[in-house]
């Protein structure tokens, strides 16, 4: 019985995990805040998330491999991230979760883009355009790809300015040369 219970308390990929009703639902909700959360905030998209990229362990879903993830302005950023969405619609699928996004829902929540055409071919075309579009943007450099680097230039832009300022009160006026 030892065991047992070190075995039901192990660390499994989510493709070994047998979930009751309540612990799938959370699994997958888990995994579009944890995919959101890694574009909007990490400007990162797994580019390889699949049931063995998935840890469960205490009713918490890990990410894993994020050595392959990509930024968000790559090229094929976009492409890669409705991979991702379909590869764990069909998991979740095959699993008879009730009330899934379909990969094209499940795409536009986690990037927050608002595609107009649902249909398979169109959704298709309007990411291969983002992308271009944004590839086009960086290469003539009218698109921020680079957040952090981005944040921490203008606070230190800031507080250099304020520096400045400072220093200009605290002159006294007197603008006769040094001899």
């Amino acid at each position: 019985t030892i065991h047992k219970q070190w075995y039901q308390r192990r660390v499994r990929a989510l493709k070994d995990v047998v979930f009751s009703s309540n612990q799938l639902k959370s699994a997958y909700q888990q995994l579009l805040s944890g995919m959101k959360a890694m574009f909007s905030k990490a400007k990162l998209v797994h580019g390889d998330l699949s049931a063995y990229n998935l840890l469960w362990y205490n009713g918490v879903l890990y990410f894993i491999d994020l050595s392959q993830a990509i930024l968000i302005d790559h090229p094929s950023a976009l492409t890669y991230l409705y991979r991702d969405c379909t590869t764990m619609y069909n998991y979740f699928h095959s699993r008879e979760l009730k009330n899934l996004l379909d990969p094209k829902k499940m795409f536009c929540h986690v990037s927050g883009y608002d595609f107009k055409y649902f249909d398979e071919p169109s959704f298709i075309t309007q990411i291969e355009h983002l992308q271009r579009k944004e590839v086009h943007e960086f290469k003539h450099g009218n698109a921020s790809t680079d957040y952090a680097f981005e944040t921490s230039f203008n606070e230190a832009l800031a507080i250099t300015s304020e520096s400045e300022d400072e220093e200009e009160e605290e002159d006294d006026g007197d603008d006769e040369p040094l001899e």
